[in-house]
């Protein structure tokens, strides 16, 4: 078997085996400093108008332990439901206590030139964005990095951009919460449904 065959296998493979390990079983930290390499490498996406659009925000233990409990806080609010509570106590704990957390966002400069144009810029970096998680994710794996991907909106307390440092809130859409650590727990693969049932090929004859 070539090199490159070997390659092509090992990608594929990569890709099937990446799924979400949650924090409560991240058992190691990764040091930041190899979080920003690969972060470096996923820039490489596609990208409309080269507008590298992505911000990363790589938060210590205070903050992480801040963003658990405004989480909390936005989950529970004034509910009296024992159910909310639990559950933002619990979301605070799991989050509060990761190994590590990435926050990414879409930056776009609602007065530039280029929006004005192009009004679906906005559409487009969002896209371009999520090709760079995808990327990171991927990177993580190959890595031997465990990783979880929330959109939990936690982004909706006031409190949630001055405690990550978003400087213009209306300027960056939240994208991403990644969760990372080092994980003992294997993840299976998972089935898809056919293909069939989500293609049109016009091409087979």
């Amino acid at each position: 078997m070539s090199e490159d065959s070997t390659y092509k296998e090992w990608l594929v493979e990569l890709i099937k085996r990446r799924r979400t390990r949650k924090p409560i079983y991240f058992d190691g930290k990764v040091p930041s400093e190899r979080i920003e390499h690969l972060i470096d490498v996923a820039r490489n996406a596609p990208n409309h108008h080269r507008t590298e659009p992505a911000r990363f925000y790589i938060l210590d233990c205070e903050r992480i332990r801040k963003v658990g409990k405004l989480f909390n806080e936005v989950i529970s609010g004034d509910s009296i439901d024992p159910a909310l509570v639990e559950k933002g106590l619990r979301k605070e704990k799991e989050w509060g206590n990761s190994s590590g957390l990435l926050v990414i966002t879409s930056y776009t400069d609602e007065n530039s030139l280029l929006l004005r144009k192009h009004p679906t810029v906005v559409q487009e970096n969002y896209a371009t964005t999520c090709c760079i998680i995808q990327n990171l994710l991927l990177l993580f794996e190959s890595n031997n990095i465990s990783a979880k991907w929330s959109t939990g909106p936690v982004w909706e307390h006031p409190l949630f951009s001055c405690t990550i440092g978003i400087e213009d809130p209306k300027k960056e859409k939240v994208v991403a919460l990644l969760f990372y650590g080092i994980s003992s727990l294997k993840a299976e693969i998972r089935t898809l449904s056919p293909l069939k049932n989500f293609i049109v090929n016009h091409s087979k004859s």
